[in-house]
């Protein structure tokens, strides 16, 4: 992300699989947090996304 983003250098043979699987670590982790706090993902997600177009209803449209 920071390469693509930021300020950071590219390393050489550093590609977008490799940020792919780096987001596919990070989901893992949080899905590995969510289940051990018995916590619903799907609920928390769907409250984030009423706030946010709530928030900014004129940026975002619901489908």
């Amino acid at each position: 992300m920071n390469y693509l983003y930021g300020d950071k250098k590219k390393k050489d043979g550093e590609t977008l699989k490799d940020l792919e699987d780096e987001l596919a670590d990070l989901l893992f982790t949080i899905i590995c947090i969510v289940n051990d706090q018995h916590i619903s993902l799907a609920k928390a997600h769907e409250r984030k996304l009423e706030k946010l177009y709530k928030r900014d209803n004129n940026r975002y449209k619901k489908k």
